[in-house]
């Protein structure tokens, strides 16, 4: 009789019902996978075979998980991750072993790891640079909710670190002009009996708009003796410019003096002009304009030389800048007292003192020691005049001593942190002094050949920030020191000439101090190389918190354009921050976690990984919908979520159980029907050995 048919039958039935009764318990567990009963036939075995043999039943052969994806649905927990494709996320255990999950319901324990149901999400880590550590095995992710600490503007190990400013210029801006005006000739007495023909000259300096120094030659010829009640006594006016003693022409102005009964009638305002060229006025306006003002002037019983003064302020503002220059830091330091020629380097430039007569500037740096060189300076007359000045002031022809200013001192990457600007002073009349600011702020000392750059002198005023006629643009930025202190850089633009800009630059408030250079645009309004484009700045006030001193970095113009539109900031952008703590968090579709700080700073925390399987279906289940590799899984497989053919994350969502209920449902009348019919094959087969044991 066939009862081990029926009960074959009646076990799978009811295997059958188990299955589809987990599934449909487990139809709301988020990530759980659901299982298929599988089933085989099972024939007796012999040695022969008959094409009649009947089988002795059915068996479970296996219970298979399946691992579709399931539904993803939105949570407001940003920790809940949904996979979108392959992978299971790897869990650690308090004794360090491995296990799998697609069960993304996640939160931070006492000590900030990300756990679910105390297993630690496992994931790359950050280091303090903020870059992940790929090359190491995933550890658990642990959110540290300790502040981040403060960065100073430019200590990052960022290429580029520091400020960026990308502006627009606006070419249509008029030029700032802080050259010469006018130039007046006070107390000048003219003899009235020299001879009709004679000439007296004078010499000055002026400024153009660029702050570049000019030699003016003024020539006065007496062209006409007085006739009393008739016509006046009569001097015409030339100029002559940068003329450096040459013995140039002289350029009449166009206009004549007249002295009546001694008192000048006539021609007290005199209109200059002269179109410069490259050199030595490539920045400068053109053409120079300025007035000759002799209002005051007299004749006399014998000449007295006018006292000629500009109402420019290039007495108090001559500057000497030296850009492009490099120190060799392979140089070597002079430890004893006295001088040694093959540890300095000097820089000279011809400058010109209020009266218009040069001064040959000499500034030596030497180096004392690693990263520092001591600076000094020389100041002498020229001993090549540029012209007579009689009755002038006494040029003194007595050389200043040697003076030492101070010293540079260079960081590690040759970048110069202090020592500049300083000032040298020279005597070019008794009692009377000029102050040459000496700018060295284009220094670099790098292990490189020695290269003397560029020396320029030219009159640099400090824009008044009070006065928005002083200066064309402005703006400002916060940067921040190494104790996360802000502070406030604003920049002066001047466009002192066609396509070129000075900039200035206040620090905390303080009075701007020019940077050596200008920015200079071509003629389609794009940034000339060579200008400030990029350029070292450092503070000039100590930090008052304590902070590292001076704060320095390097300043950005990339991208700085001269249009005609409004001036605007494009760009702006800068490394430094102050102290932060975590106020969020954010995980990307590739697992990226950052986390969000109150200074606006966001960081990288780490990176959830992914593994797979080349068989899932091996996995041994763990139950906590978990879990563990085995052999007929095979090797678990690293992964980054977005790669290869590992899934996607999902923040702030879970994947549902992959159960379909309405087929569950249905295979549960299924599995009822399977059930009631083996049974009742068991029935049939006890009614026919019920009649066979009536038989009598």
């Amino acid at each position: 009789m066939g009862f081990q048919q029926g009960l074959s039958g009646l076990n799978s039935a009811s295997k059958f019902l188990d299955v589809v009764g987990n599934n449909v318990a487990n139809a709301n567990t988020v990530g759980y996978k659901g299982s298929r009963a599988e089933f085989a036939d099972i024939y007796a075995n012999t040695l022969a075979s008959t094409n009649v043999q009947v089988g002795i039943g059915g068996r479970t052969s296996n219970v298979a998980q399946q691992f579709a994806q399931g539904a993803i649905t939105s949570t407001n927990n940003p920790l809940d991750i949904a996979i979108q494709g392959n992978g299971f996320f790897r869990m650690i255990d308090p004794a360090g072993s491995y296990s799998y999950a697609r069960n993304g319901q996640f939160q931070l324990d006492r000590e900030g790891y990300i756990v679910n149901n105390g297993q630690k999400l496992a994931g790359y880590i950050a280091n303090n640079d903020n870059q992940l550590v790929t090359g190491a095995t995933p550890q658990p992710i642990q959110i540290k909710t300790s502040n981040i600490g403060a960065q100073a503007t430019g200590g990052s190990t960022q290429v580029n670190a520091g400020l960026r400013m990308g502006m627009n210029f606006d070419a249509r801006s008029p030029i700032v002009n802080r050259g010469t005006g006018t130039v007046s000739l006070t107390g000048l007495v003219l003899d009235t009996a020299a001879a009709v023909a004679s000439t007296l000259t004078y010499q000055t300096r002026v400024v153009d708009s660029a702050g570049r120094f000019h030699t003016v030659d003024v020539q006065l010829t007496k062209t006409a003796d007085e006739v009393v009640g008739v016509s006046p006594e009569t001097w015409s006016v030339a100029t002559r410019l940068d003329d450096l003693g040459t013995g140039g022409t002289f350029t009449p102005t166009g206009t004549i003096l007249q002295f009546t009964g001694g008192i000048l009638s006539s021609g007290s305002s005199h209109n200059v002009s002269y179109k410069l060229g490259s050199p030595p006025a490539a920045y400068g306006t053109t053409p120079l304009n300025f007035t000759l003002n002799f209002a005051g002037a007299t004749l006399g019983a014998a000449t007295v030389a006018p006292n000629l003064t500009t109402n420019d302020t290039s007495l108090l503002n001559t500057s000497v800048a030296v850009s492009d220059s490099n120190l060799d830091s392979t140089t070597p330091a002079n430890t004893t007292a006295a001088p040694v020629p093959a540890s300095q380097r000097t820089y000279t430039q011809r400058v010109l003192d209020p009266d218009g007569y040069p001064v040959d500037l000499t500034i030596t740096v030497e180096k004392i020691g690693d990263h520092q060189w001591a600076v000094g300076y020389t100041s002498v007359p020229s001993t090549t005049p540029l012209g007579a000045n009689p009755g002038g002031p006494v040029n003194l022809a007595v050389p200043t001593i040697p003076i030492t200013a101070g010293s540079l001192i260079f960081n590690e990457q040759g970048q110069l942190l202090s020592g500049s600007p300083l000032t040298a002073q020279y005597e070019y009349s008794a009692g009377e002094f000029m102050d040459i600011e000496i700018n060295l702020s284009g220094l670099t000392e790098t292990a490189s050949a020695f290269t003397a750059g560029t020396t320029e002198a030219r009159s640099t005023p400090s824009v008044t920030p009070s006065d928005p006629s002083s200066y064309t643009h402005s703006t400002s930025a916060t940067v921040y020191d190494s104790q996360g202190v802000p502070h406030t850089m604003t920049m002066y633009f001047s466009k002192v000439a066609v396509n070129t800009w000075e900039v200035q630059t206040s620090f905390d408030g303080g009075e701007p101090v020019t940077q050596p250079g200008y920015v200079t645009f071509d003629a389609a309004g794009k940034m000339q190389p060579g200008g400030l484009d990029q350029f070292f700045y450092t503070s000039p006030i100590p930090s008052p918190s304590g902070a590292q001193t001076p704060l320095a970095f390097n300043t950005f113009f990339t991208g700085t354009t001269q249009f005609g539109s409004q001036f605007g900031v494009n760009e702006l952008t800068q490394d430094g921050y102050a102290d932060g703590s975590i106020t969020g968090l954010s995980i990307g579709k590739d697992g990226l976690i950052l986390g969000r700080y109150s200074n606006g700073q966001n960081r990288t925390i780490g990176q959830i990984t992914l593994f797979n399987f080349a068989n899932p279906q091996g996995l041994q289940p763990l139950g906590d919908n978990r879990w563990a590799e085995s052999f007929a899984s095979n090797q678990a497989r690293l992964g980054t979520p977005g790669t290869s053919d590992f899934g996607v994350l999902q923040s702030g969502a879970v994947e549902d159980s992959n159960i379909d209920l309405t087929k569950e449902l249905v295979d549960m009348i299924t599995a009822q029907r399977s059930y009631q019919a083996n049974a009742q094959t068991i029935r049939t087969q006890d009614q026919m050995l019920q009649t066979l044991v009536n038989l009598r």
